[in-house]
């Protein structure tokens, strides 16, 4: 399924969402009357929500490929023993 290169992707954008999303989250505290921070946040949040969203549907593509890989491999062995015993 993921494999080591994808984790890691995974994980440093995983780090640097957290880093921008700390360093907005303080300055919405320091200014919470201006909206551009307000509104930054929001967007940060949607995009979370989103990327979080993409990684999930390549997770759950990629179980099912490999489940129809699994099922087609056990397919082309039932058939083969199949043959074989006549």
């Amino acid at each position: 399924m993921n494999n080591k290169a994808e984790n890691l992707k995974e994980m440093e954008y995983y780090a640097n969402f957290n880093l921008v999303g700390e360093l907005l989250i303080l300055l919405k505290r320091q200014n919470p009357e201006d909206t551009r921070y307000i509104n930054a946040v929001e967007a940060m949040s949607e995009i979370g929500f989103y990327v979080n969203n993409l990684i999930m549907n390549q997770r759950y593509h990629d179980k099912a490929i490999s489940e129809y890989r699994a099922d087609k491999i056990r397919a082309v062995e039932r058939a083969r023993r199949a043959e074989n015993e006549r």
